[in-house]
């Protein structure tokens, strides 16, 4: 069976050392390449095309949808996991819209790693336990039906909009948007903001 090329992306040395260690423990992966720079990563990814790119968003200044958006630009066909350590809910909200297929915090161990590889090579996608607790089933099964407001309100949400700014958006209250949001949750029996976009994303209302 041919080996998985898995490149990785990353300014933190050991967060590099411990990927590698993670993909070359096992038999079934080959480093295709390692990066410090993410511009690097950029200008060889085009003629490199990993089978996937692990992407390390580990420094506090930079700008993780930003980085992702040049990626899938460059790329737009590349299966991507993004590893987060800066558990912003406002980015992981709008790297989940981009459409990437992977992300996973800081906490998860070797195997939701392993994992999260397997299931986005098969053209899955995986959230670890530590963004979201999803569904046992992991499918959508139940029709879930939305007024057009409520649609409005969602694609907002997943933008990472305030009450007060999606109220300002559509003319609303903030409290108006709030019973909006409560609402969705309910429907969509959501625990948080990302959960309620993965479950949107789930059932196919919202496209990334």
């Amino acid at each position: 069976m041919k080996p998985i090329r898995i490149a990785i992306a990353d300014p933190n040395y050991l967060v590099r050392q411990g990927l590698k260690a993670v993909f070359l423990g096992e038999d079934s992966y080959n480093l295709a390449g390692e990066y410090a720079e993410y511009d690097r990563c950029l200008d060889e990814l085009t003629a490199l095309k990993p089978d996937l790119l692990v992407l390390g968003i580990t420094v506090h200044s930079v700008d993780g949808p930003a980085v992702v958006k040049r990626i899938l630009k460059k790329r737009p066909e590349q299966k991507l996991i993004v590893i987060d350590t800066k558990e912003n809910i406002n980015d992981i909200v709008t790297i989940l819209r981009m459409g990437v297929q992977g992300y996973i915090l800081k906490q998860c161990d070797k195997e939701e790693i392993l994992e999260a590889t397997r299931q986005v090579l098969k053209g899955k996608r995986f959230f670890c336990s530590n963004v979201v607790k999803l569904n046992r089933s992991g499918q959508a099964t139940e029709e879930i039906v939305l007024s057009e407001r409520e649609l409005q309100v969602l694609s907002l949400i997943a933008e990472g909009l305030t009450n007060k700014e999606i109220g300002d958006r559509l003319f609303l209250s903030a409290h108006t948007v709030a019973t909006h949001r409560k609402n969705l949750m309910r429907k969509f029996r959501a625990l948080n903001n990302v959960d309620l976009v993965i479950r949107a994303i789930k059932h196919r209302i919202l496209v990334p």
